[in-house]
Formats: structure tokens, C-alpha cells, sequence
């Protein structure tokens, strides 16, 4: 059982992060769909406007309360954040809280003194909410996975970034069960099944940036490939560690510097875009969230000094 601050630090820590990127996956699916499909992207645009309402009211409740890590490790916005969204709505047209995110990158980490009843009880009633609509969203990928896949729709989003943003949806919704049962989320002895995951999602990460890069990048294609097959090799590592046949600390260490490289090569790739010097039909704002992913799988890891 987690005391009442852990509880309130955890919550904000985990939403913060991931209501963006519940936000963000909405606003992907939305900009992907052709003029035939244009309620999808209507519904898509919904979700992107009532996640973007629980970030701004995690944000609010975030002052004084998220904890320095979360903070230091970037992993709810980082310094391309502003200008990717900035960049993003010149390209698409879609608007974006600029107000928000600028509040987050002011936020405060907690101090020494005890959190009211009233403040825990404001983040159980956000992490309820969170829960229900990130479900609704999950719901909402699957139904569109299953069009695509059957050849009943088209998108531009590939089918496996589909699977994959519902994986993370349910990883979201996971921990939030945890939470508001009071159990910790950042046990130790989880920590394996955090790399399982995250392994794959990196994997996947570099596979999607090699398949969006212009034909032309052909180094930055092979360096994201060999991204793919080293996080292939490393999500193995962990499958092999969960059946104890693998040394578990080698294996964190292995990711640790796996996605301390990959993360930089995120944070290029995004300053790169944004600079218009890496040719691409990578939205802005996507290679912003996949360096989040990055920040919070390494803060997961021990490593939340960015």
C-alpha cells in the first residue's frame, strides 16, 4: 500500500506523460484519414479535445505536486515541444494548446509538506476519468485496426502503429488500475516487464522513423534500422531474463544504453525536422513524442537526469 503523497506524485507523474501521448496518438489518427472517412477524423479530433482537457487539468493539479524526476527527465515535454506543435499546426491547420504546454514547462516539483484529503481525491477522480476514456480510445484504435487490416479502410497510419498505440493505451490503463488500488508502480520487481515492453515499443519506434524517412536519407534509414534490430535483439534479452535464463541487471544495463543512443538519435532526428534539413513525411510532433517515450522509458530505468 502506497501512502497518500506517493499516491498523489505517482498519478500526476504517470498522466502528465501519458495523457499527452493519448492526445497526441489522437491527433495521428486524425490527421491520417482520407475525405471519405472524415467522421472517423472528426470522432479522432473529439478524442484529441477531451484528452487535452484531463492534461490541462493534471497540469493544474501537477503544481507542487509532480515529482522533480518526472520533471528532469523530460518526459512530459521537452525543449522541441513548443516549436513542434507550433510547427505542426502550420503544416496541418489542427490547433494546439500552447498555453498548456507552456504551463507544463513551468510546473514545480513537490515540496516537504502533506497534501490535503481534497487534492487526493481530485487525483482519484482523474485517474477514473483518465481510465474510462483511454479505454473508449483503445476501443476506438481497435474497431479502425480491424477496418484497415480486413481492406474495409484506408489510412496513412501503417497498420503496426495502430497495434501499437493500442498497446500503449492499455499499458496506460494497467498502471492506472494499480494506482487506484494503491499499489506502487514503480516496484522493482516490475521492472522487467517494463523492458519486455518498452523494448518492443523502441524496436518499433526506430522501424516507423526508417519507413517515414525520405528514400534519400539513406544513412538516417540504416541507422534506424539498426536501431530496429538491436531493440528486436534486446526485447528477446528480456523474454529470456523473464524465463531467469538471462542475467536481469545485464540486461536493464544493455537497454539503459540502447535507449540513451536511441534517444539521441530521436533528438537529432527532431531538431532536424524542425530545421527543415531532414527530408521526411515525419510530422513535427511525432518525432517529439517518440524522444518522450524515450525520457520516460529511461526514467523508468533509473536514469530520469536528462
Amino acid at each position: 500500500m502506497i501512502s497518500q503523497k506517493e499516491f498523489i506524485t505517482m498519478s500526476l507523474d504517470l498522466n502528465l506523460f501519458f495523457l499527452r501521448i493519448m492526445k497526441e496518438h489522437s491527433f495521428f489518427l486524425e490527421i491520417g484519414f482520407t475525405p471519405r472517412d472524415k467522421k472517423m477524423g472528426e470522432k479522432a479530433g473529439m478524442f484529441r479535445k477531451r484528452f487535452e482537457q484531463l492534461l490541462s487539468e493534471a497540469t493544474t493539479l501537477a503544481s507542487g505536486n509532480v515529482s522533480a524526476n518526472a520533471l528532469s527527465s523530460h518526459q512530459a515535454t521537452t525543449q522541441y515541444t513548443l516549436e513542434a506543435e507550433r510547427l505542426t499546426n502550420f503544416y496541418t491547420g489542427i490547433p494546439f494548446n500552447f498555453c498548456l504546454t507552456k504551463r507544463e514547462e513551468m510546473l514545480q516539483p513537490a515540496g516537504c509538506g502533506f497534501p490535503r484529503t481534497q487534492v487526493e481525491n481530485a487525483v482519484e477522480n482523474l485517474d477514473r476519468r483518465a481510465y474510462q476514456l483511454t479505454a473508449e480510445l483503445a476501443t476506438f484504435k481497435e474497431q479502425l485496426l480491424g477496418r484497415v487490416r480486413s481492406c474495409m479502410m484506408f489510412t496513412v497510419n501503417y497498420p503496426l502503429l495502430i497495434e501499437h498505440i493500442i498497446r500503449e493505451a492499455r499499458h496506460f490503463m494497467n498502471m492506472l488500475v494499480m494506482l487506484l488500488r494503491r499499489e506502487s508502480i514503480n516496484r522493482p520487481e516490475d521492472l522487467l516487464n517494463q523492458e519486455l515492453f518498452w523494448n518492443r515499443q523502441m524496436a518499433e519506434h526506430a522501424k516507423f522513423i526508417a519507413g517515414l524517412l525520405d528514400p534519400s536519407e539513406e544513412a538516417l534509414i540504416e541507422t534506424a534500422r539498426m536501431f530496429g534490430r538491436e531493440f528486436d535483439a534486446l526485447t528477446v534479452e528480456a523474454e529470456q531474463a523473464a524465463r531467469q535464463t538471462m542475467d536481469i541487471a545485464g540486461v536493464t544495463a544493455d537497454s539503459c544504453q540502447g535507449t540513451k543512443r536511441l534517444r539521441d538519435f530521436k533528438a537529432t532526428g527532431t531538431n532536424g525536422i524542425l530545421e527543415c534539413k531532414i527530408q521526411s513525411i515525419i510530422v513535427p510532433l511525432l518525432g517529439d513524442h517518440v524522444l518522450r517515450e524515450a525520457n520516460h522509458y529511461l526514467c523508468i530505468m533509473g536514469m530520469c537526469q536528462n
